[in-house]
């Protein structure tokens, strides 16, 4: 029987909704740009990304072709902003191989078949691949980033100190809560508003009570 003090997923994200702006996650104008967003945002902040992405764009490389084509040692140049440029650049190219050789396929492939696929790409983790698998390919996929992890443990769901283990306590719980793809990429964005939120106002311990006040129900 589920403990009554812990919320579901579902009430979660309606305190989320009711409580946080979000802008539309995830910024990219086509499939291979936001992967390749999605490289380049590991352990850097969104405007680094963006400066990355203005320069690829300007570069004419968020064709995966294109940027298969380019020398990585330029590549790492270009994409400077974003840090750890070596082992991106090579993350990236790697990417855009995979991305040339399997986007066609990729629709046609189960969620776990797709996953696994991009999981063999170097530098593309579990996050870097669900959140792949969820903004570029519509697959049901809730991201359990460390913004998600940190919400989740305030909200009475457990402490879970990696992604792997999050995943493997709470993956089933939330897919059987009928989120749709549409629902799960606003889902992720919230969290990430929400957690930016939460830093500054000093917390999580801070601003879940807050958050639970404003949307009527008791912390």
């Amino acid at each position: 029987m589920r403990d009554p003090a812990v919320p579901t997923f579902r009430a979660l994200f309606d305190v989320l909704s009711a409580t946080t702006a979000s802008e539309d996650w995830w910024p990219a104008e086509t499939r291979f740009e936001m992967m390749a967003g999605a490289v380049l945002v590991q352990n850097t902040a969104w405007t680094n990304v963006e400066r990355s992405v203005d320069a690829l764009r300007a570069a004419g490389l968020l064709d995966a072709a294109a940027m298969r084509g380019i020398d990585r040692e330029a590549l790492a140049e270009i994409i400077r902003p974003s840090g750890f440029m070596t082992a991106k650049s090579r993350s990236l190219k790697e990417l855009a191989d995979w991305f040339v050789r399997h986007d066609g396929d990729a629709a046609a492939w189960d969620d776990a078949e797709l996953r696994s696929s991009l999981l063999a790409v170097r530098g593309v983790g579990a996050e870097t691949a669900d959140a792949i698998s969820l903004y570029a390919y519509r697959r049901p996929v809730f991201v359990f980033d460390s913004y998600a992890r940190r919400l989740l443990a305030v909200a009475g769901f457990g402490e879970h100190p990696d992604y792997g283990r999050a995943r493997a306590a709470l993956n089933a719980r939330v897919q059987a809560e009928g989120f749709t793809v549409d629902e799960f990429a606003v889902f992720h964005a919230l969290i990430i508003r929400a957690g930016q939120d939460a830093r500054a106002a000093g917390g999580w311990l801070i601003h879940w009570p807050r958050l639970m006040r404003a949307a009527g129900r008791t912390p």
